[in-house]
């Protein structure tokens, strides 16, 4: 017959330390943890009992743990009924601590049974520790919780993968150890407002590069220009992740270019939005497309043309069996909204 089992206690942190200080204290560590699985174990075999009103110890031990079970059926897949078999020399031996569970254990369904985890106490000694708990206690546990919170948060970013926000990251969480846990137990809280202060500087730190990670992942789908752009960002960027408050306030223009392949120029053009019919003639003209549905700062456009040395106005009087190229027309336009830079340069060969 069908029957349902109780599930094992739920253990928090707090009942763990608990149990194992009892234990050291009663120098009984084996002793609480066997009264634990008694329970449990008797929990199985009343709910056992229950459902199965005429089975033996045998039985329970077949089904519970077939390992004690030797089994002396014949191998010729048809098993006779009952199973015929013997229990193991541990489940036989005089005194058997299950045999004695088995004949104390009441037939009981799991419904009518008393839970394992006594509720009323357990929330008492939570009310208790509650109102005999600290102020520095309940701070230290609240800025703890707070910010391994706020880190796991971070993590759950996708940023690609960038493994120098990858190392950020392990960095982050391991300055985290190292200053919370200087907090424990800390009756001098003189330095306790410095050393809250430099973890949120780191915090505000990784959050900004991640931040910058995550955009340039989603945004831009070419792997090697984005983890370019993101190094040299890094790059830039790290300078102003000291340890220090006034390391926030270096200011430097990131200015780094990087080269855009052929295969990645789809992957930059998809960025350009091409304008709508709201947006007004002048800021379309003036500029071109708009960049995420903001006009550009600045555009800049080079033509050049190309010619061979062995022939054309270039070519040179002696006929040269070659296919090297020069160029010999190069034009370069700068413009803004409000300015239009224009220069041409022509190679000359006398």
């Amino acid at each position: 017959m069908l029957h349902i089992l109780r599930d094992a206690p739920l253990m928090t942190e707090d009942m763990h330390e608990e149990r194992l200080h009892a234990a050291e204290a009663f120098g009984n560590a084996v002793g609480l943890s066997g009264q634990l699985e008694r329970d449990i174990l008797s929990s199985d075999m009343s709910a056992f009992k229950a459902a199965n009103p005429d089975a033996a110890f045998e039985d329970f031990i077949r089904w519970h743990s077939p390992g004690d079970w030797v089994s002396e059926d014949k191998s010729d897949g048809n098993p006779t009924w009952p199973p015929k078999g013997r229990l193991s020399q541990r489940m036989s031996e005089h005194g058997n601590m299950w045999r004695k569970i088995w004949n104390d254990a009441p037939a009981l369904p799991v419904s009518e049974q008393k839970s394992l985890l006594d509720s009323v106490r357990e929330g008492e000694k939570v009310v208790h520790y509650l109102e005999t708990l600290r102020p520095q206690q309940l701070l230290e546990q609240m800025v703890c919780t707070a910010f391994k919170s706020s880190a796991d948060i971070l993590n759950k970013t996708t940023y690609g993968g960038f493994k120098l926000m990858k190392t950020k990251m392990d960095q982050l969480y391991a300055t985290m150890v190292s200053t919370l846990r200087s907090l424990q137990g800390k009756s001098d809280t003189s330095d306790l407002a410095g050393d809250l202060k430099r973890l949120c500087q780191v915090f505000e730190h990784i959050e900004k590069l991640l931040i910058f990670a995550a955009s340039v992942h989603r945004k831009l789908d070419a792997p090697r220009l984005a983890q370019s752009i993101f190094t040299d960002y890094f790059n830039y960027y790290l300078p102003k992740m000291g340890t220090s408050l006034e390391s926030i306030c270096y200011e430097k223009e990131f200015t780094t270019k990087e080269k855009v392949g052929t295969l990645e120029r789809e992957a930059v053009s998809s960025l350009f939005r091409p304008p709508t019919a709201n947006q007004s003639w002048r800021k379309v003209l003036s500029m071109g497309n708009l960049l995420n549905g903001h006009e550009p700062i600045q555009r800049e456009i080079v033509f050049s043309v190309l010619e061979k040395l062995s022939n054309g106005h270039y070519s040179s009087p002696t006929p040269l069996c070659t296919d090297e190229q020069i160029e010999t027309h190069r034009m370069y336009i700068c413009g803004t909204s409000n300015d239009l830079w224009i220069a041409l340069s022509v190679t000359s060969w006398d």
